[in-house]
């Protein structure tokens, strides 16, 4: 067994990892790419524990869907590039185990042992062998796929396995990058010459508005700000933030009541 040494390198995989959700790109530039992230362990370089999780904290929604005969040429080519089936699996959005069809079905699953190698989750490569069929699995089907009868015992199906998750750390930054934007671009609206006299035709937003500022409040609390190791600057650039956006709702809704009155 031999161990990958090529390093990953970050920004290589970030360029693949663009090219790869634009979906712009033609389908064999995509396996190519697919395939050199998997070789070059890109999960590595964007600080991913493992395959999986990259496939579905860089992807997601925009997991490549293909239709069977299309499926099963792209499993081939990757499965000859030496990706494991569970790898390509995670990749184009199958079980392992409709891999391995697809495989046979196309008639370049399992070579001789020791003919060729995989290369496995791990990083390692592996001879490649025929798998034995696993009984007792449930596998939750594709739109365009057929479970095998013979592969599934209904009476013995398993709870399918949970979705792996995006790292958490990634997707709070890159939410919050979302609201910021979104944010600036209402108070750019604010400024532009014709909002004086569209002001009334904003104002069925408010809750919606009041809302995302409530989830906003809310998430600010769940940080626990006085509980952080940040240092004496920053906290009282914190402290006054917060304290220039409260008197300013303030003064906004005591001129609310005063109207009232």
């Amino acid at each position: 067994m031999t161990d990958i040494v090529q390093a990953p390198n970050a920004e290589e995989a970030r360029a693949r990892a663009d090219r790869i959700r634009s979906g712009m790109r033609v389908l064999a530039e995509w396996q190519q790419d697919v395939i050199a992230a998997y070789a070059a362990r890109d999960w590595d370089a964007l600080g991913y524990e493992t395959w999986d999780t990259y496939i579905d904290g860089e992807y997601g929604e925009h997991r490549v869907r293909l239709p069977r005969e299309q499926r099963r040429e792209i499993v081939a080519g990757m499965s000859a590039a030496g990706m494991s089936s569970r790898a390509i699996g995670s990749a184009v959005g199958s079980s392992h185990v409709t891999v391995q069809n697809d495989l046979q079905a196309t008639g370049k699953n399992f070579p001789v042992e020791g003919e060729r190698t995989v290369l496995s989750l791990d990083g390692r490569e592996r001879p490649a062998a025929r798998p034995a069929p696993e009984p007792n699995v449930w596998v939750e089907p594709g739109a365009d796929e057929v479970v095998d009868a013979e592969l599934v015992d209904e009476p013995a199906r398993l709870e399918p396995p949970k979705p792996k998750r995006r790292p958490l750390p990634e997707a709070f930054t890159d939410a919050g990058r979302d609201l910021a934007r979104a944010a600036e671009r209402l108070t750019r609206l604010t400024e532009d010459d014709r909002f004086p006299k569209n002001r009334e035709t904003t104002h069925h937003q408010v809750p919606e508005l009041l809302g995302a500022l409530d989830h906003t409040t809310r998430l600010v609390q769940a940080m626990n700000l006085p509980a952080t190791a940040a240092s004496e600057e920053a906290r009282r650039w914190w402290a006054t933030s917060l304290n220039t956006i409260s008197d300013a709702l303030r003064d906004v809704a005591n001129s609310l009541e005063q109207e009232k009155q």
